[in-house]
């Protein structure tokens, strides 16, 4: 059995120089082991310089290979075996809270008494400063003072990159496995026929879900002979995906990461154009009933909402870390939440006496602003506006409608289902955007063409859903779904 570890790497690769760092708990290694070892590097490093004065590459080449062994076996090889003692995951999560947030972090994976990084500059610090914020993040953690600090190319960092990648979806499986198994991912798929219907889904056509999620839409257009690429940033709706269509698995590509970088995965992936593109906008029940994700002020959990559990930044981060002035713009455009201003007031009075932290402290704190009538909470459209805010759900929508025709071949289909009338409008406005062939100002003498026309619409109105559906998934009520087909 491989030693436990916490892996993360980001879904887009790297730009420019790009370090290989490893850092390792002081006492991991003995000193006497470091002497020798660092007396061994003084050497080769000094060869390796007179052999750049001389020119001599080939000498110098040899060098580095060699200095890059002794890296391997007097260091790595040894950190590799150290085994996990109880408390590794509670510490490694510290480290990976810390990584997660810090801007130069690629990919990192954290093993006991070390961690791995691929660290990409900033602007014009370098990796010492990333360094220093780690070992400052985490006071309780004895840091050796000198870490391996290797230069890489770029086509190297990806190559990491991609192994970190994989690395961390085996993990999110392997960990998930029982939680899945005690608490199944439960959710009603909305608008499935129609939705399924418009992307003409046969034998040899290729359809890719951009929001996988427990596989309901995906289910039916495997059924019917399609091959289905699914993407989903949350590991919990990929391990329900996978096991659900788990019949399918030879027609079925399941993809980890946002959708706004559907585009570059498909194609890094290697998947060809694909006949039809299919994105179910929002949150899924399985996320809103789950009390520890922090989406629903319905029971108490940890104030979270992200839809990514590896994102950096919480609703507690934003609530507790906003000025007031910001979250009451995200109040108010995102939830279109009319006391904006009184709430926002009113939250960073309140965290000022300490931190908001769960879901009922902020639903609670709301109603004492906005007190309850008729059916709907109070806190219903600030829990939504920062869900939006949480994720970028609007600017990951934005992305992933400016990509979509990249990903069809001609005459494949683009359908999306929304469910706020944010969305709607930013996917209608997009839809009338590249369908009409002609555009027309108050200005011009005469219309002229659309540089922008790539599509015609299918559906004039958005489908919604029927009587019968309503009636067993109240939560379909304000779904729209809306149909493009590219020309």
């Amino acid at each position: 059995m491989s030693a436990p570890t916490i892996t993360f790497a980001s879904p887009t690769a790297a730009a420019g120089i790009c370090y290989r760092v490893l850092m390792w708990e002081n006492d991991a290694l003995p000193e006497d082991t470091l002497t020798a070892l660092r007396a061994q590097r003084a050497r080769l490093l000094e060869a390796m310089q007179e052999a750049g004065l001389k020119g001599a590459r080939g000498k110098l080449a040899q060098l580095a290979s060699e200095l890059k062994e002794l890296n391997a076996r007097g260091i790595e090889a040894p950190l590799a075996a150290i085994p996990a003692q109880a408390d590794f995951f509670a510490r490694a999560q510290k480290v990976a809270d810390v990584l997660r947030r810090e801007p130069q972090a690629q990919a990192f994976c954290i093993s006991p008494g070390h961690v791995v990084m691929l660290l990409s500059p900033v602007g014009e610090e370098g990796v010492d400063a990333a360094l220093a914020r780690l070992v400052a993040a985490t006071p309780d953690i004895s840091w050796h003072p000198a870490p391996l600090i290797e230069a890489i190319s770029a086509a190297e960092a990806e190559r990491l990159a991609a192994d970190y990648r994989t690395k961390a979806e085996q993990e999110e499986e392997e960990r998930g496995t029982e939680d899945a198994a005690a608490e199944p991912f439960k959710h009603i798929t909305v608008l499935r026929d129609e939705a399924v219907a418009a992307l003409r889904p046969a034998p040899g056509r290729i359809l890719v879900d951009a929001t996988l999620g427990g596989g309901g839409h995906s289910e039916l257009m495997l059924e019917q002979g399609a091959e289905v690429w699914g993407i989903d940033q949350d590991p919990a709706a990929r391990r329900a995906a996978r096991q659900r269509l788990s019949a399918y698995s030879d027609r079925l590509h399941v993809l980890s990461g946002n959708f706004r970088q559907a585009a570059q995965m498909l194609r890094e992936a290697g998947a060809p154009p694909a006949d039809g593109l299919l994105a179910d906008i929002g949150i899924s029940s399985p996320q809103v009933d789950c009390a520890e994700r922090g989406f629903s002020f319905s029971a108490d959990g940890p104030l979270d909402m992200r839809m990514n559990p590896s994102a950096p930044k919480s609703a507690a981060d934003l609530v507790n870390n906003a000025t007031e002035e910001e979250l009451a713009d995200i109040l108010h455009e995102y939830g279109e939440e009319r006391a904006a201003r009184a709430i926002a007031r009113r939250i960073v009075q309140e965290r000022k006496k300490a931190p908001l932290t769960t879901t009922k402290q902020l639903a609670d704190l709301i109603c004492t602003v906005l007190p309850r009538k008729g059916k709907q909470h109070p806190a219903t459209r600030s829990f939504q506006a920062l869900r939006i805010a949480v994720n970028d759900e609007l600017g990951a929508l934005e992305d992933l409608l400016h990509s979509a025709m990249s990903i069809l071949k001609s005459g494949g289909r683009f359908a999306v289902i929304t469910f706020h009338s944010l969305e709607d409008r930013a996917v209608k406005r997009f839809f009338e955007q590249i369908t009409r062939p002609e555009i027309d100002r108050p200005e011009w003498p005469a219309p002229r063409p659309n540089p922008d026309y790539v599509a015609r619409l299918i559906t004039r109105k958005p489908i919604t859903p029927g009587d019968a559906e309503l009636a067993a998934n109240p939560r379909a009520r304000s779904a729209k779904l809306r149909v493009v087909e590219k020309l």
